[in-house]
Protein backbone atom coordinates (compact mmCIF):
# COMPACT_ATOMS: atom_id res chain seq x y z
CA UNK A 1 0.00 0.00 0.00
CA UNK A 2 1.17 3.58 -0.41
CA UNK A 3 0.85 6.02 2.45
CA UNK A 4 1.96 9.33 2.66
CA UNK A 5 2.67 11.00 6.47
CA UNK A 6 2.56 14.42 6.59
CA UNK A 7 3.57 17.01 9.12
CA UNK A 8 1.72 20.27 7.76
CA UNK A 9 3.49 23.60 7.12
CA UNK A 10 2.75 26.03 10.10
CA UNK A 11 4.28 29.17 11.33
CA UNK A 12 6.94 28.24 13.89
CA UNK A 13 10.16 28.69 14.98
CA UNK A 14 10.31 25.07 16.40
CA UNK A 15 11.40 23.24 13.01
CA UNK A 16 12.64 19.45 13.97
CA UNK A 17 12.66 16.36 12.19
CA UNK A 18 9.12 14.71 13.65
CA UNK A 19 9.64 11.68 15.06
CA UNK A 20 6.41 10.72 15.71
CA UNK A 21 6.37 10.43 12.03
CA UNK A 22 9.06 8.75 11.67
CA UNK A 23 8.65 5.89 14.07
CA UNK A 24 5.35 5.27 12.00
CA UNK A 25 6.91 5.53 8.75
CA UNK A 26 9.44 2.25 9.94
CA UNK A 27 6.47 0.23 11.34
CA UNK A 28 4.75 0.82 8.06
CA UNK A 29 8.34 -0.03 6.10
CA UNK A 30 8.81 -3.08 8.25
CA UNK A 31 5.33 -3.88 7.72
CA UNK A 32 5.61 -3.93 3.49
CA UNK A 33 4.09 -1.19 2.69
CA UNK A 34 5.74 1.63 0.35
CA UNK A 35 5.88 5.40 2.93
CA UNK A 36 6.92 8.24 2.27
CA UNK A 37 7.19 10.93 5.08
CA UNK A 38 6.63 14.80 3.65
CA UNK A 39 7.66 17.23 6.53
CA UNK A 40 6.17 20.52 4.76
CA UNK A 41 7.54 22.50 7.76
CA UNK A 42 11.04 21.97 6.50
CA UNK A 43 10.54 21.64 2.94
CA UNK A 44 8.16 24.72 2.52
CA UNK A 45 4.99 22.92 1.04
CA UNK A 46 2.21 24.45 0.94
CA UNK A 47 -1.28 22.50 0.12
CA UNK A 48 -1.15 23.62 -3.13
CA UNK A 49 1.90 21.84 -3.74
CA UNK A 50 1.08 19.29 -1.80
CA UNK A 51 -2.01 18.89 -4.21
CA UNK A 52 0.86 18.32 -6.73
CA UNK A 53 2.51 15.57 -5.06
CA UNK A 54 -0.83 13.92 -4.75
CA UNK A 55 -1.33 13.94 -8.00
CA UNK A 56 2.07 12.88 -8.95
CA UNK A 57 2.45 9.86 -6.40
CA UNK A 58 -1.29 8.97 -6.03
CA UNK A 59 -0.98 7.23 -2.58
CA UNK A 60 -3.86 5.19 -1.22
CA UNK A 61 -3.62 6.96 2.42
CA UNK A 62 -2.75 9.90 3.76
CA UNK A 63 -1.71 10.54 8.06
CA UNK A 64 -1.24 13.58 9.05
CA UNK A 65 -0.17 14.57 12.17
CA UNK A 66 -2.01 16.96 14.38
CA UNK A 67 -1.44 18.77 17.41
CA UNK A 68 -3.76 22.03 18.54
CA UNK A 69 -1.48 24.66 17.05
CA UNK A 70 -1.76 23.59 13.79
CA UNK A 71 -4.97 21.66 13.46
CA UNK A 72 -6.76 23.81 11.90
CA UNK A 73 -4.16 23.78 8.82
CA UNK A 74 -4.19 20.24 9.22
CA UNK A 75 -7.59 20.28 7.82
CA UNK A 76 -6.38 22.10 4.56
CA UNK A 77 -4.26 18.87 3.97
CA UNK A 78 -7.29 16.64 4.53
CA UNK A 79 -9.42 18.76 2.34
CA UNK A 80 -6.95 18.48 -0.23
CA UNK A 81 -6.57 14.89 -0.36
CA UNK A 82 -10.20 14.06 -0.16
CA UNK A 83 -10.66 16.64 -3.35
CA UNK A 84 -8.53 13.93 -4.98
CA UNK A 85 -10.85 10.54 -3.72
CA UNK A 86 -7.79 9.90 -0.94
CA UNK A 87 -8.36 7.84 2.32
CA UNK A 88 -7.13 9.88 5.21
CA UNK A 89 -5.84 9.17 9.03
CA UNK A 90 -5.79 12.29 11.49
CA UNK A 91 -3.37 11.18 14.86
CA UNK A 92 -1.77 13.20 18.09
CA UNK A 93 -2.67 14.74 20.41
CA UNK A 94 -5.29 17.08 19.73
CA UNK A 95 -7.69 14.28 17.77
CA UNK A 96 -6.79 11.89 20.84
CA UNK A 97 -8.48 14.41 23.15
CA UNK A 98 -11.72 15.33 20.77
CA UNK A 99 -11.65 12.49 18.09
CA UNK A 100 -15.61 12.48 17.66
CA UNK A 101 -15.54 16.70 16.98
CA UNK A 102 -12.41 16.05 15.13
CA UNK A 103 -13.50 13.21 12.73
CA UNK A 104 -16.62 16.07 11.83
CA UNK A 105 -14.84 18.86 11.60
CA UNK A 106 -12.20 17.55 9.41
CA UNK A 107 -13.90 15.41 7.41
CA UNK A 108 -10.92 12.66 7.75
CA UNK A 109 -11.81 9.10 7.08
CA UNK A 110 -10.20 7.43 10.32
CA UNK A 111 -8.22 9.20 13.41
CA UNK A 112 -6.00 7.08 14.97
CA UNK A 113 -6.35 7.42 18.50
CA UNK A 114 -3.22 7.81 21.13
CA UNK A 115 -0.20 5.97 20.46
CA UNK A 116 -0.52 4.57 16.82
CA UNK A 117 2.99 2.42 15.61
CA UNK A 118 1.01 -0.65 16.06
CA UNK A 119 -2.94 0.96 14.62
CA UNK A 120 -1.74 2.51 11.69
CA UNK A 121 -0.14 -1.00 10.62
CA UNK A 122 -3.52 -2.77 11.83
CA UNK A 123 -5.23 0.26 9.02
CA UNK A 124 -3.45 -0.07 6.49
CA UNK A 125 -3.26 -4.47 5.89
CA UNK A 126 -7.37 -3.87 6.18
CA UNK A 127 -7.55 -1.10 3.62
CA UNK A 128 -5.13 -3.30 1.15
CA UNK A 129 -7.07 -6.50 2.01
CA UNK A 130 -10.11 -5.96 2.95
CA UNK A 131 -10.14 -6.54 6.77
CA UNK A 132 -12.75 -5.93 9.86
CA UNK A 133 -12.10 -2.31 10.90
CA UNK A 134 -14.07 -3.16 14.21
CA UNK A 135 -10.93 -5.22 15.37
CA UNK A 136 -8.74 -2.73 15.24
CA UNK A 137 -8.24 -1.12 18.44
CA UNK A 138 -8.00 2.89 18.94
CA UNK A 139 -9.20 3.61 15.53
CA UNK A 140 -12.04 5.83 15.19
CA UNK A 141 -13.85 6.21 11.59
CA UNK A 142 -17.16 6.53 9.47
CA UNK A 143 -19.39 3.68 9.22
CA UNK A 144 -22.43 4.22 6.90
CA UNK A 145 -22.82 7.65 7.85
CA UNK A 146 -21.92 7.20 11.35
CA UNK A 147 -19.11 7.83 13.78
CA UNK A 148 -17.90 4.16 15.19
CA UNK A 149 -15.28 4.43 17.96
CA UNK A 150 -13.60 1.14 18.65
CA UNK A 151 -11.62 0.09 22.50
CA UNK A 152 -8.65 2.13 23.43
CA UNK A 153 -5.52 0.57 22.33
CA UNK A 154 -3.29 -0.60 25.00
CA UNK A 155 -0.01 1.22 25.17
CA UNK A 156 3.12 -0.69 23.64
CA UNK A 157 4.82 -2.77 26.35
CA UNK A 158 8.23 -3.01 25.01
CA UNK A 159 9.83 -0.15 23.31
CA UNK A 160 12.48 -1.19 22.09
CA UNK A 161 10.12 -3.97 19.73
CA UNK A 162 9.99 -1.05 17.84
CA UNK A 163 12.05 -0.08 14.82
CA UNK A 164 14.42 3.57 15.33
CA UNK A 165 12.67 6.09 13.26
CA UNK A 166 12.85 6.68 9.62
CA UNK A 167 15.98 8.63 9.82
CA UNK A 168 16.87 8.17 5.85
CA UNK A 169 13.45 10.53 5.58
CA UNK A 170 14.32 12.43 8.33
CA UNK A 171 17.83 13.51 7.44
CA UNK A 172 18.99 15.79 10.10
CA UNK A 173 21.61 17.49 7.78
CA UNK A 174 18.33 18.64 5.94
CA UNK A 175 17.28 20.58 9.35
CA UNK A 176 17.86 24.39 9.84
CA UNK A 177 20.57 25.52 12.65
CA UNK A 178 18.00 26.22 15.39
CA UNK A 179 15.60 23.51 15.75
CA UNK A 180 13.92 25.10 18.93
CA UNK A 181 13.95 28.76 17.64
CA UNK A 182 17.62 28.90 19.81
CA UNK A 183 21.08 28.23 20.43
CA UNK A 184 22.62 24.73 19.61
CA UNK A 185 26.53 23.83 20.46
CA UNK A 186 27.61 21.91 17.46
CA UNK A 187 25.81 20.43 13.83
CA UNK A 188 24.21 18.79 12.60
CA UNK A 189 21.51 18.54 15.53
CA UNK A 190 19.22 15.22 15.64
CA UNK A 191 15.85 14.39 18.54
CA UNK A 192 15.57 11.09 19.92
CA UNK A 193 13.54 9.91 23.01
CA UNK A 194 14.60 7.59 25.22
CA UNK A 195 11.05 7.06 26.84
CA UNK A 196 7.18 7.63 26.11
CA UNK A 197 5.43 9.26 28.80
CA UNK A 198 5.24 10.99 31.84
CA UNK A 199 3.42 10.04 35.45
CA UNK A 200 2.85 13.38 36.69
CA UNK A 201 -0.85 14.93 36.54
CA UNK A 202 0.13 18.92 35.62
CA UNK A 203 -3.11 20.66 35.15
CA UNK A 204 -2.01 22.53 31.80
CA UNK A 205 -0.57 19.41 29.94
CA UNK A 206 -2.20 17.37 27.50
CA UNK A 207 0.41 14.40 28.28
CA UNK A 208 -1.89 11.96 29.27
CA UNK A 209 -4.41 11.72 26.37
CA UNK A 210 -2.18 9.93 24.72
CA UNK A 211 0.62 8.47 27.00
CA UNK A 212 -1.88 7.96 29.84
CA UNK A 213 0.44 8.84 32.59
CA UNK A 214 2.47 6.03 32.23
CA UNK A 215 6.12 5.69 31.65
CA UNK A 216 7.77 3.70 29.77
CA UNK A 217 11.60 2.80 28.81
CA UNK A 218 13.84 2.12 26.31
CA UNK A 219 16.70 0.04 26.67
CA UNK A 220 19.71 2.56 27.27
CA UNK A 221 22.48 0.17 25.00
CA UNK A 222 19.77 0.55 22.01
CA UNK A 223 19.15 4.39 23.02
CA UNK A 224 22.76 4.69 22.79
CA UNK A 225 22.69 2.55 19.18
CA UNK A 226 20.52 4.95 17.95
CA UNK A 227 22.60 7.92 18.75
CA UNK A 228 25.96 5.97 17.28
CA UNK A 229 24.17 5.02 14.29
CA UNK A 230 23.26 8.80 13.75
CA UNK A 231 26.55 10.11 14.42
CA UNK A 232 28.53 7.42 12.28
CA UNK A 233 25.89 7.56 9.38
CA UNK A 234 24.94 11.00 9.38
CA UNK A 235 27.47 13.16 11.18
CA UNK A 236 25.41 14.02 13.99
CA UNK A 237 27.57 16.00 16.79
CA UNK A 238 24.15 16.96 19.30
CA UNK A 239 21.54 15.13 20.58
CA UNK A 240 18.11 16.79 22.45
CA UNK A 241 16.42 14.63 24.10
CA UNK A 242 12.57 15.43 23.75
CA UNK A 243 11.69 13.20 26.56
CA UNK A 244 8.76 14.43 28.56
CA UNK A 245 11.31 13.70 31.43
CA UNK A 246 14.43 12.12 30.88
CA UNK A 247 15.39 12.11 34.66
CA UNK A 248 11.71 10.37 35.98
CA UNK A 249 13.82 7.22 36.45
CA UNK A 250 17.13 8.02 37.69
CA UNK A 251 18.90 4.83 37.11
CA UNK A 252 17.97 4.68 33.55
CA UNK A 253 19.29 8.28 33.03
CA UNK A 254 22.43 7.01 34.71
CA UNK A 255 22.65 4.04 32.46
CA UNK A 256 22.21 6.11 29.48
CA UNK A 257 25.01 8.28 30.37
CA UNK A 258 27.66 5.46 31.09
CA UNK A 259 27.09 4.01 27.81
CA UNK A 260 27.76 7.26 25.67
CA UNK A 261 30.78 7.76 28.02
CA UNK A 262 31.78 3.73 27.80
CA UNK A 263 31.55 4.59 23.93
CA UNK A 264 33.91 7.59 23.85
CA UNK A 265 31.03 9.56 21.57
CA UNK A 266 31.93 12.77 21.11
CA UNK A 267 28.74 14.60 21.28
CA UNK A 268 27.01 17.53 23.31
CA UNK A 269 23.45 17.29 24.29
CA UNK A 270 20.27 18.66 25.79
CA UNK A 271 17.00 18.60 27.18
CA UNK A 272 15.25 21.23 25.38
CA UNK A 273 11.79 19.66 26.13
CA UNK A 274 12.43 20.28 30.09
CA UNK A 275 13.42 17.68 33.15
CA UNK A 276 11.49 18.22 36.71
CA UNK A 277 14.93 20.31 38.84
CA UNK A 278 13.53 18.07 41.99
CA UNK A 279 14.38 15.21 40.13
CA UNK A 280 18.42 15.94 39.83
CA UNK A 281 21.16 15.64 42.25
CA UNK A 282 25.02 16.19 42.35
CA UNK A 283 26.47 12.84 41.24
CA UNK A 284 23.61 12.53 38.22
CA UNK A 285 24.38 16.22 36.99
CA UNK A 286 28.39 15.09 36.88
CA UNK A 287 27.65 11.88 34.71
CA UNK A 288 25.37 14.17 32.63
CA UNK A 289 27.95 16.61 32.64
CA UNK A 290 30.84 14.15 31.80
CA UNK A 291 28.40 12.41 28.69
CA UNK A 292 28.31 15.69 27.09
CA UNK A 293 25.22 17.16 28.47
CA UNK A 294 25.37 21.22 28.26
CA UNK A 295 21.87 22.69 28.70
CA UNK A 296 18.60 21.78 30.54
CA UNK A 297 15.15 23.36 30.40
CA UNK A 298 13.73 23.51 33.69
CA UNK A 299 9.66 23.50 33.93
CA UNK A 300 9.20 25.67 36.77
CA UNK A 301 6.04 27.28 35.24
CA UNK A 302 5.34 29.70 38.60
CA UNK A 303 7.14 32.25 40.74
CA UNK A 304 4.47 31.71 43.56
CA UNK A 305 3.66 28.81 45.30
CA UNK A 306 -0.25 28.64 45.62
CA UNK A 307 -0.36 29.09 41.68
CA UNK A 308 2.36 25.80 41.54
CA UNK A 309 -0.21 23.85 43.94
CA UNK A 310 -2.92 24.43 42.52
CA UNK A 311 -2.02 22.93 39.05
CA UNK A 312 -0.46 20.15 40.60
CA UNK A 313 3.04 20.78 39.60
CA UNK A 314 3.69 19.57 43.00
CA UNK A 315 7.21 21.37 43.12
CA UNK A 316 8.73 23.02 46.23
CA UNK A 317 9.76 26.47 45.07
CA UNK A 318 11.98 26.90 47.92
CA UNK A 319 14.36 23.83 46.90
CA UNK A 320 14.89 25.55 43.21
CA UNK A 321 17.38 28.28 44.42
CA UNK A 322 20.20 25.62 45.48
CA UNK A 323 19.16 23.02 42.97
CA UNK A 324 20.01 26.05 39.92
CA UNK A 325 23.33 26.85 42.05
CA UNK A 326 24.69 23.05 41.95
CA UNK A 327 23.87 22.47 37.99
CA UNK A 328 25.62 25.64 37.64
CA UNK A 329 28.74 24.50 39.30
CA UNK A 330 28.62 21.08 37.54
CA UNK A 331 29.24 23.40 34.45
CA UNK A 332 25.45 22.54 32.63
CA UNK A 333 23.32 25.71 31.88
CA UNK A 334 20.04 26.30 32.68
CA UNK A 335 16.42 27.27 30.77
CA UNK A 336 13.44 27.90 32.67
CA UNK A 337 10.32 27.85 31.60
CA UNK A 338 7.40 29.55 33.03
CA UNK A 339 3.56 30.07 31.89
CA UNK A 340 1.40 33.04 32.39
CA UNK A 341 -2.02 33.25 33.10
CA UNK A 342 -2.36 30.25 34.94
CA UNK A 343 -5.85 29.79 36.43
CA UNK A 344 -5.78 32.22 40.00
CA UNK A 345 -2.84 34.35 38.26
CA UNK A 346 -2.99 37.94 39.19
CA UNK A 347 -0.72 40.70 38.17
CA UNK A 348 0.82 40.32 41.28
CA UNK A 349 1.60 36.52 41.12
CA UNK A 350 2.79 37.46 37.80
CA UNK A 351 5.45 40.02 38.64
CA UNK A 352 6.58 37.20 41.52
CA UNK A 353 7.85 34.89 38.34
CA UNK A 354 9.64 37.49 36.76
CA UNK A 355 11.33 38.64 39.60
CA UNK A 356 11.77 34.74 40.48
CA UNK A 357 13.69 34.05 37.01
CA UNK A 358 15.61 37.31 37.54
CA UNK A 359 17.10 36.59 41.26
CA UNK A 360 18.00 33.26 40.41
CA UNK A 361 20.46 31.19 37.77
CA UNK A 362 18.85 30.55 34.81
CA UNK A 363 20.61 31.55 31.90
CA UNK A 364 18.00 31.19 29.87
CA UNK A 365 13.85 31.79 30.13
CA UNK A 366 10.68 31.20 28.45
CA UNK A 367 7.46 32.98 29.33
CA UNK A 368 4.69 31.16 27.41
CA UNK A 369 0.77 32.73 27.83
CA UNK A 370 -1.46 29.39 29.17
CA UNK A 371 -3.04 27.98 26.25
CA UNK A 372 -5.73 25.80 27.40
CA UNK A 373 -4.94 22.29 25.57
CA UNK A 374 -7.37 19.62 24.70
CA UNK A 375 -6.73 16.53 27.01
CA UNK A 376 -5.76 18.77 29.34
CA UNK A 377 -7.74 19.49 32.95
CA UNK A 378 -7.58 23.13 32.51
CA UNK A 379 -9.34 22.63 29.13
CA UNK A 380 -11.63 20.41 30.19
CA UNK A 381 -12.94 23.11 33.23
CA UNK A 382 -12.85 26.13 30.83
CA UNK A 383 -14.47 24.21 27.94
CA UNK A 384 -17.21 23.42 29.73
CA UNK A 385 -20.67 25.04 27.85
CA UNK A 386 -18.03 26.32 25.03
CA UNK A 387 -19.01 24.98 21.32
CA UNK A 388 -16.93 27.07 19.72
CA UNK A 389 -13.49 27.36 19.03
CA UNK A 390 -11.02 28.91 17.27
CA UNK A 391 -8.23 26.72 17.21
CA UNK A 392 -5.94 28.66 14.78
CA UNK A 393 -5.61 30.86 18.35
CA UNK A 394 -4.65 28.05 20.68
CA UNK A 395 -0.44 29.03 19.64
CA UNK A 396 0.79 29.74 22.97
CA UNK A 397 1.03 33.47 22.33
CA UNK A 398 -2.62 34.15 21.15
CA UNK A 399 -5.20 35.26 23.57
CA UNK A 400 -7.54 32.13 24.15
CA UNK A 401 -7.81 32.01 27.86
CA UNK A 402 -7.92 34.68 30.41
CA UNK A 403 -8.24 34.42 33.90
CA UNK A 404 -10.41 36.03 36.09
CA UNK A 405 -8.95 39.44 37.74
CA UNK A 406 -6.54 39.78 34.81
CA UNK A 407 -7.64 41.66 31.56
CA UNK A 408 -6.02 40.35 28.39
CA UNK A 409 -3.43 43.21 27.32
CA UNK A 410 -2.11 43.03 30.92
CA UNK A 411 -1.47 39.46 30.16
CA UNK A 412 0.20 40.51 27.00
CA UNK A 413 2.14 43.59 28.24
CA UNK A 414 3.34 41.35 31.15
CA UNK A 415 5.15 38.75 28.77
CA UNK A 416 6.86 41.55 27.22
CA UNK A 417 8.00 43.03 30.40
CA UNK A 418 9.15 39.31 31.09
CA UNK A 419 11.19 39.25 28.49
CA UNK A 420 12.38 42.50 28.90
CA UNK A 421 12.95 42.36 32.58
CA UNK A 422 15.10 39.17 32.35
CA UNK A 423 17.17 39.70 28.97
CA UNK A 424 18.23 43.02 29.00
CA UNK A 425 20.89 42.60 31.50
CA UNK A 426 24.14 42.86 30.82
CA UNK A 427 25.70 39.12 32.11
CA UNK A 428 22.51 37.62 29.83
CA UNK A 429 23.59 40.06 26.81
CA UNK A 430 26.81 39.23 27.07
CA UNK A 431 26.20 35.11 27.48
CA UNK A 432 23.86 34.98 24.55
CA UNK A 433 26.59 36.78 22.32
CA UNK A 434 29.03 34.26 23.33
CA UNK A 435 26.47 31.49 22.35
CA UNK A 436 25.49 32.72 19.22
CA UNK A 437 26.26 31.38 16.05
CA UNK A 438 25.86 33.01 12.16
CA UNK A 439 23.26 30.54 10.79
CA UNK A 440 21.23 30.54 14.10
CA UNK A 441 20.65 34.66 14.00
CA UNK A 442 17.77 35.06 12.14
CA UNK A 443 16.00 32.42 14.28
CA UNK A 444 16.55 34.33 17.30
CA UNK A 445 15.43 37.45 15.92
CA UNK A 446 12.16 35.78 14.78
CA UNK A 447 11.41 34.70 18.56
CA UNK A 448 12.55 38.58 19.80
CA UNK A 449 9.79 39.88 17.57
CA UNK A 450 7.25 37.15 18.60
CA UNK A 451 7.67 37.78 22.38
CA UNK A 452 9.39 41.39 23.18
CA UNK A 453 7.45 43.40 20.63
CA UNK A 454 3.78 43.92 21.97
CA UNK A 455 2.18 45.14 18.49
CA UNK A 456 3.59 41.93 17.04
CA UNK A 457 1.27 39.86 18.94
CA UNK A 458 -1.79 41.54 19.01
CA UNK A 459 -1.76 43.10 15.67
Amino acid sequence: MKIILVLPRIDTYVITPPLGLGYLASSLRVAGHKVMLLDCLVKNIGVGKFRKILELHRPDLVGINTMTSYYTEAIRYVRAAKEMGIKTCLGGPHVSALTQRSLIESGADFILVGEADHSIVELADALEKGGDLSKIDGLAYWEKGKIRINPARKLIADLDSLPFPDWVQLNPNQYPYAPHGAFVKRFPVAPIVTTRGCPFNCSFCASKCVWLRILRFRNPKKVVDEIEMLYTKYGVREIHIEDDNFTSNRKHAEEVCKEIIRRKLDITWACPNGVRIDFLDRELLKLMKKSGCYLLALGIESGNQAILDKMEKHLDLSKVPGILRMIHEVGIETWGFFILGLPGETKQTIMQTIRFAKENEFDRAQFGILTPLPGSTIFEEWAKGKTDFDWKKFNFYDLVYVTEGLKGEDLLRLQTKAYRAFYFRPKIVINLIKNIRAKQLSFILKRLKTYMIPQAKSG
